[in-house]
């Protein structure tokens, strides 16, 4: 049920405060009646006691540098007395509305829950939030912290949905409920067909997770941009909406249908969007950068040569000041990027909406080389150029050389938000996920299915479906993996039990495996087909290997001792994507093993392929002690996981990760780590 109301999507007050920024932007003297009267006085230099007295009434709690605006202030009192749906440009300050809000409010704030809805904005919040509640809260971002900080008085826990597990999730918050939700992101939601609907299984998870969350927290705050209208039609949650066109920065858009310059320089940075990967290396190969060598960490590119590959192209370009980051791009590398960007040593990032829509590093200029998936796509890309710096403003440029995407654009145009949750109809193709997990009405062919799989688990496993719910397990997964598993669980080597996992029950999933086909590669012959693969199985290799990748590719090279520099490559970066395949596909099957082994199912010696094979899995996403999850979002490699996790023990007394990290510092064993490593520690 919406409570209130409040728009701010006044056409010519936006018209004029456009004005009035381009005019600030150029040093022009602007009266401080404009600037009261367009809510950009946090701009305003004017000294006189009533705009002092102003100020200091909006001074953040957060940040004494920070002055609030007249809106972000009406959000806090809102937010005070109500939950809150806010809709605003990127520029608006909504996430630090949230983190204002728990400054405000610490001694009645315990447990606070915010869900992102990707890794890279996870890290960039977890930094936010130890630097400002270091102190006073611990910081949880996986299973493993939620675990051994359980009983920990004030915690923020930070969840992307599809990576947290459901059960121990839910086990916390049937016990505790939660003082304050913040969805960030929140169109991420979004049923509408064309916008989320090309990856249902995520979207149904964040929906069961955006479902199951606002029953059990006291204050919610959903925010998003770009959006006009929502509606809570199922949830019924009493939820007040503020949705302004309130933009603090000025950006150009610049059509040029010539445009070639396209790498930044370190006073002027930039993006470059792809829509793919794949777009990013075709780009590469046509756009090789005519760029001096910047002064670069030799450590780092030294490291990566020698743990990767020398021939690996992210080298040449580091060492001119460009990043690539993308689903493919390792995590770690991907932090460090980030983060150099942020210093200025790297001045062009190549980038998918990964990165784009992911973090809020501030960008002077974006290149908008392929076309988006839609307007509010645009417009969201669009908007994370030229982020707020009252002190120094600088207009952010987007140059557009692609006459269609100029003409897609279109600020004014804003989306009505369907949260799959709140429609009653079964709106994606996984109607039995959708039925089950969001509790809609299934169309008969749909229960017929549900029905059969719910006997079929009963009558041979004395499994409930209600066990199935809690665990977050997929239905067509489960569905196969009943009818494989008399043949999948019984297979005398854990070569045959991956395989089939890869190809029969992970059928959507396993694209990651295009990159092994050997008709990809320069030394194929003439008469190789499609269906023909390499003679390594990297996947398989991977999980038993005990030096990681580089194990892996030395491999690749051994066979095929003729590659070229493509040929390794492209292997290398399928090897990435192999490695994201494993930590987050095959990963589901852990969950399956672990409600078929509360019952009894698994016998050691008959099935111990099987349960040797989803050890693996388990022991490859995370350590026993569960650091390696936490230390990979932190952005750690592989390599500096056991160094680390060894000695975390001795801090048993220490609470939090980055605190033990400081602790880590003043052992020894802290110069063994990979340069990265000592980067993040050193950077706390």
């Amino acid at each position: 049920m919406i409570k209130n109301e409040f728009y701010y999507l006044d056409d010519s007050m936006k018209k004029l405060r456009e004005e009035v920024l381009l005019n600030i932007y150029n040093n022009v003297k602007i009266n401080h009646a404009i600037f009261n009267l367009t809510d950009l006085d946090i701009y305003s230099d004017d000294s006189s006691f009533f705009s002092r007295l102003s100020k200091s009434v909006r001074s953040s709690f957060l940040d004494n540098g920070v002055i609030l605006t007249n809106e972000q202030e009406e959000c806090l009192n809102i937010l005070s007395k109500s939950n809150l749906f806010i809709s605003a440009p990127t520029s608006f300050g909504k996430t630090f509305i949230a983190l204002e809000y728990i400054a405000r409010n610490v001694k009645k704030i315990d447990d606070a829950v915010f869900v992102v809805p990707t890794i890279a904005l996870m890290n960039e919040l977890r930094k936010k939030c130890y630097h400002y509640f270091g102190d006073t809260y611990t910081l949880i971002t996986s299973d493993a912290e939620l675990e051994q900080y359980y009983s920990e008085s004030k915690k923020i826990i930070i969840v992307v949905p599809e990576r947290i597990s459901t059960r121990s999730f839910q086990k916390y918050l049937d016990e505790k409920n939660i003082d304050f939700l913040v969805y960030d992101e929140i169109y991420k939601l979004n049923s509408n067909k064309g916008d989320s609907i090309h990856n249902n299984e995520r979207l149904i998870k964040m929906n069961y997770t955006y479902k199951y969350l606002i029953e059990k927290s006291n204050k919610i705050l959903l925010l998003g941009p770009f959006i006009k209208n929502v509606e809570f039609n199922r949830s019924k949650i009493k939820i007040e909406k503020f949705i302004t066109n309130l933009n603090l920065v000025y950006n150009k858009i610049i059509f040029d249908e010539n445009f070639t310059d396209y790498y930044g320089r370190t006073t002027d940075k930039r993006f470059i969007y792809f829509d793919s990967p794949k777009n990013i290396v075709n780009f590469l190969e046509k756009n090789i950068p005519i760029l001096p060598y910047v002064e670069f960490d030799k450590n780092i590119i030294e490291w990566i040569s020698n743990s990767i590959h020398p021939d690996w192209y992210y080298i040449e370009y580091l060492k001119k000041g460009i990043g690539i980051h993308h689903g493919k791009t390792p995590i770690f590398l991907r932090k460090y990027i980030e983060n150099e960007y942020s210093k200025g040593n790297i001045h062009t990032i190549l980038c998918t909406s990964t990165l784009v829509e992911g973090i809020n590093t501030p960008t002077n200029s974006l290149i908008v080389y392929d076309k988006p998936r839609g307007v509010f796509e645009l417009n969201n890309l669009i908007g994370r150029v030229g982020r707020l710096n009252t002190k120094k403003p600088k207009i952010g440029n987007i140059y557009i050389r692609n006459r269609e995407i100029y003409e897609m654009y279109d600020p004014d145009t804003w989306i009505d938000l369907n949260i799959l949750y709140e429609d009653e109809n079964i709106v994606t193709i996984d109607a039995e996920d959708e039925s089950l997990y969001l509790e809609k009405e299934p169309s008969p062919e749909s229960q017929e299915k549900i029905t059969t799989l719910t006997n079929a688990l009963h009558e041979k496993f004395k499994l409930n479906y209600s066990d199935v719910i809690d665990a977050g397990i997929e239905f067509k997964l489960l569905q196969r993996f009943v009818l494989e598993f008399d043949t999948i669980t019984n297979y005398p080597k854990e070569f045959d039990v991956i395989k089939d996992i890869k190809y029969k029950l992970l059928s959507e999933d396993n694209k990651y495996l295009d990159g092994l086909k050997l008709s990809k590669y320069s030394f194929s012959s003439e008469i190789t087909t499609a269906k023909n693969y390499l003679q390594l199985d990297p996947v398989y290799l991977l999980l038993v290997s005990t030096k990681g990748m580089k194990s892996v590719i030395d491999k690749f090279t051994d066979i095929y001792g003729n590659y070229s520099r493509k040929d390794i490559n492209f292997f290398i970066d399928t090897l990435f994507q192999i490695d994201e395949f494993i930590k987050f596909k095959m990963t589901k099957m852990i969950s399956i093993y672990e409600l078929f082994d509360q019952k009894g199912l698994f016998d050691t010696t008959k099935n111990r392929a099987f349960i040797q094979s989803i050890n693996m899995i388990k022991s490859y996403s995370n350590s026993i002690d569960g650091y390696e999850r936490i230390l990979t979002d932190l952005g750690f490699p592989k390599e500096d996981f056991l160094l680390i996790s060894s000695n975390f023990d001795n801090y048993s007394q220490v609470k939090g990760t980055e605190s033990k990290l400081k602790e880590f510092k003043k052992e020894t064993k802290f110069q063994e780590l990979s340069p990265f490593g000592k980067k993040i520690i050193s950077e706390l």
